[in-house]
């Protein structure tokens, strides 16, 4: 099963590299930032913030940082499900192992935020480690995510979360906005490293 699921990720990788390559920059960046969430008083949002140097991979944790490492990839699709979507937009935070978003000195989202832009297979993937539940709380720990395309305002979808953990609701299992489950089950390579698929599907 393990073998299967590394076989199906493959793809998602290898094409996260070569031609299929995305890069924000210049007209493209500008209107994707335009169509993020503009009120300072956000508390979700971010792609206003996107910067111009934005792939299709990112690293939101180095390779020094303490926690257990974790890799997610996937495709987002346009509203039918089938159609890649290309030149999206995905703004993503979470936590340290701690619980904690940002401390002082720090973005109220914390320093594990990231952009990546979807590539020409509208495919994406990032880097992290695996976040830790809110502290004396029964919430699961979780990956915020929010979208963003040229004619689509930004958006959140529903938070990556982790099979097994404890805090998960049934209502958290029913897939709400995001097209695709987002309770990922999450098995190690062979450079142990846990990893995962997140698709999605625009509105």
């Amino acid at each position: 099963m393990r073998m299967a699921a590394a076989s199906a990720l493959l793809p998602l990788l290898s094409g996260c590299r070569g031609s299929a390559s995305a890069q924000l920059n210049g007209d493209l960046a500008e209107r994707l930032r335009r169509n993020g969430v503009q009120d300072p008083n956000c508390e979700w949002c971010g792609a206003r913030d996107a910067p111009d140097s934005v792939s299709s991979k990112a690293v939101l944790a180095a390779a020094d940082e303490q926690g257990e490492r974790i890799s997610i990839a996937g495709t987002v699709f346009a509203a039918d499900g089938k159609t890649p979507a290309p030149n999206t937009l995905i703004y993503l935070y979470h936590t340290d192992i701690y619980g904690i978003y940002g401390r002082r000195g720090e973005h109220s989202h914390g320093r594990y935020r990231a952009w990546v832009l979807t590539d020409s297979r509208g495919q994406y993937q990032f880097e992290t480690i695996r976040p830790a539940s809110y502290p004396d709380s029964t919430i699961a720990a979780h990956i915020h995510m929010t979208v963003t395309t040229e004619t689509q305002r930004e958006d959140w979808i529903d938070s990556i979360l982790f099979d097994g953990d404890r805090f998960i609701t049934q209502r958290e299992r029913v897939v709400k906005k995001g097209g695709f489950d987002a309770v990922l089950k999450m098995e190690k390579n062979d450079k142990d490293v846990l990893y995962g698929v997140r698709n999605i599907k625009l509105d």
